[in-house]
């Protein structure tokens, strides 16, 4: 596979076997122009949203910002998932044959770091989304401690109590008064925040925000400050400024790249 220092290497097919058949994925990647296939690089996840492709990524300075830092950024194609850990008997949106979280952990970062020779250990390796990618963002952080140093969540949804007539969470969790359980415990962002102790996160969220409602952002705030903060081992940092009336769109996550990248720099080890 040729890569190019400087360049996005696009569609690119991550094969992987579920239920005894073969299956494949899709990701592009950019190289940065110091990057060498001998030299273990810095990586970045970076997770679009609902229904949107890798290529929007090309949208923002992501590619510049990952020049500075030096950081391969791997965009996957995620279509339909909530980043889901596994599917229940009441999921009826499958994006694939397995549940998004699992295709991102076990398969695409081993398929990444084997082909590409990128940083193999916590870190050096981060995790950035927007909109439903900043929930897999944070949801990965959360169960795969181990793989993820820092993470970046722009624009999402964190507390699925509140969201609990959402059709889409719905079409994956069943519908909350059967399985409150499970909406309050095992997939609800504010009830696991605890274990993002020692993770350091970046939060942004349009004050305009007309897709997904700017207090989903500042519960799971709420919720680190409540565990104690930065004092406690919860390093947040907010963003304010760039946040003020800016809606849910690629303008506004555009505008945070430069920031969520320096953040990563400062983060993540060399």
């Amino acid at each position: 596979m040729k890569v190019t220092p400087g360049a996005w290497l696009r569609d690119v097919k991550v094969e992987y076997k579920a239920a005894g058949a073969g299956h494949h994925g899709i990701v592009q990647v950019y190289f940065p122009k110091k990057y060498r296939p001998d030299r273990e690089a810095r990586t970045l996840i970076v997770l679009h949203g609902y229904r949107q492709r890798p290529g929007d990524w090309e949208k923002t300075p992501i590619a510049k910002y990952a020049d500075i830092y030096n950081f391969v950024v791997v965009c996957p194609a995620m279509t339909t998932t909530l980043y889901e850990s596994k599917y229940f008997p009441e999921t009826v949106n499958r994006w694939a044959p397995i549940p998004g979280s699992e295709f991102i952990s076990r398969v695409l970062l081993p398929f990444v770091r084997k082909e590409f020779g990128l940083a193999k250990d916590r870190s050096r390796t981060g995790i950035f989304g927007i909109s439903t990618g900043a929930r897999g963002a944070v949801l990965l952080a959360v169960r795969d401690v181990k793989s993820y140093g820092a993470a970046a969540g722009l624009s999402g949804d964190y507390d699925s109590v509140s969201m609990r007539n959402d059709r889409i969470l719905t079409s994956v969790y069943g519908p909350y008064d059967r399985f409150r359980d499970r909406w309050e415990e095992e997939v609800n962002l504010i009830t696991m925040a605890k274990k993002l102790k020692r993770t350091p996160l970046f939060l942004g969220h349009g004050t305009t925000d007309g897709v997904v409602p700017p207090r989903q952002t500042e519960l799971l705030i709420g919720r680190l400050n409540e565990l104690g903060g930065t004092g406690a081992g919860y390093k947040l940092v907010v963003d304010r400024e760039k946040s003020m009336g800016a809606g849910h769109d690629w303008k506004y996550w555009g505008s945070l790249v430069p920031d969520v990248l320096k953040f990563f720099d400062r983060e993540l080890g060399k």
